[in-house]
């Protein structure tokens, strides 16, 4: 899991130079005031400062980078600027990012190496470097209807599975983190 924050404030009066006071006492139904209030000029002075905010960190704000990050500390200073109490919640959230492109090869019987077209990383597959057999792990061909596979989504399709080895897994009915996470448990008695 990944700890990251954002500025829990409501980010509009800011931008529309409202105080918290001043939006308090608006008629909650009447938004003519806050319409007039907010400029696209004004707005895409902070898209702006968000987008460069993307471009320094790799092209991304996304949760779990440093350029989310950056975005809170942006979002929140803004919003004490304008006269907020800003408090930020860190909160707990499956996060996963390659940190490298992935090589795939087969070593024997017949070596061959395998493009970067000819497979795909798991989404919250653990890293590291791995040469083992590959273990089809509840795999069904052709995969059933619906609701679809289970391969991977129970802790006891792991039973006697060889740390090292490589589990081949088929999409299906849950999510990759909830595979990855059973493929990464300590091994399973048979």
């Amino acid at each position: 899991m990944q700890r990251s924050s954002m500025a829990a404030t409501v980010v509009a009066f800011a931008l529309a130079g409202l105080t918290p006071a001043a939006a308090a006492a608006q008629n909650p139904n009447n938004t003519a005031r806050l319409q007039n209030a907010v400029k696209v000029s004004d707005m895409l002075v902070h898209e702006r400062a968000l987008a460069n905010i993307a471009e320094r960190n790799g092209g991304t704000r996304a949760s779990g980078t440093p350029g989310f990050e950056k975005s809170s500390e942006y979002v929140a200073s803004v919003l004490r600027d304008a006269g907020y109490q800003v408090t930020v919640q860190p909160f707990e959230f499956a996060f996963f990012s390659e940190n490298a492109p992935a090589t795939f090869e087969r070593v024997a019987p017949d070596p061959k190496p395998y493009a970067e077209t000819d497979f795909v990383t798991m989404q919250y597959s653990g890293s590291g470097d791995v040469t083992g057999n590959v273990v089809p792990i509840d795999v069904q061909l052709p995969p059933p209807a619906e609701p679809g596979s289970t391969s991977g989504c129970e802790p006891e399709d792991f039973a006697g599975f060889v740390a090292g080895s490589i589990a081949l897994l088929q999409r299906g009915t849950c999510t990759f983190e909830v595979k990855a996470t059973n493929a990464q448990a300590p091994a399973r008695p048979q």
